[in-house]
């Protein structure tokens, strides 16, 4: 008789502790829910002050909670769909490869990558400030200059993929400095061949300056 009301008086003291263990779990639970509630909802009141700028939509990646991305749309790009991509205007390419593979270095914030190459064969001559026409708000290189902004030009190489990311000499390093060889034009005799050559050009926009 002893054992049985020992075996009984130990179910119900493990029963009773496996139910404030549970209700403690679920409390956490809901707990972490809460939180990712209020994430969640951060995340969105954030998309609403308009992140992307009109011109995308948000992205959470689900693997890196607080983590908001823009999807740009149309001729959009950069991290909040800020660049039109038309701005290098009607003859030089934009680029959005801003990173170099071979070195690193990054195109600084406010500025855009733009360029010819070998297969701009009416352009080979043509110096380099004369590549920015057709500039959405500054028209010429002479109106981006007068509102604050600048340019620079450099060779290299071209790559296996088009643009300055994807060339040799170190492209976006140089080209992305206040007047560097505004002058120059793609077929300069002491580089190499216009049939492997790419002119980046990199432009410092005054309306994308971030005051500090």
């Amino acid at each position: 008789m002893a054992r049985t009301v020992m075996f009984f008086l130990v179910v119900g003291l493990f029963a009773a502790a496996w139910t404030e263990v549970d209700s403690m779990g679920n409390g956490n639970m809901k707990k972490a829910g809460r939180l990712l509630d209020d994430l969640d909802a951060n995340r969105r009141l954030q998309c609403r002050r308009n992140r992307c700028n009109d011109h995308g939509r948000c992205v959470f990646p689900k693997a890196r909670a607080g983590v908001i991305r823009c999807a740009c749309e149309g001729r959009y790009s950069g991290n909040n769909c800020e660049i039109d991509d038309s701005v290098c205007g009607n003859i030089l390419h934009f680029s959005p490869d801003r990173t170099d593979v071979n070195t690193g270095a990054s195109v600084p914030a406010g500025w855009i990558m733009c360029y010819i190459d070998e297969n701009d064969v009416a352009q080979h001559s043509t110096p380099c400030r004369n590549l920015l026409a057709g500039l959405p708000i500054y028209g010429s290189y002479t109106g981006l200059l007068d509102a604050g902004g600048n340019f620079g030009c450099w060779h290299g190489q071209s790559g296996s993929q088009s643009g300055p990311a994807y060339a040799g000499n170190q492209i976006i390093r140089y080209a992305c400095t206040n007047a560097m060889q505004q002058t120059s034009v793609l077929a300069v005799g002491n580089w190499g061949p216009p049939a492997t050559t790419t002119l980046g050009v990199c432009i410092k926009l005054p309306h994308l300056q971030v005051e500090a």
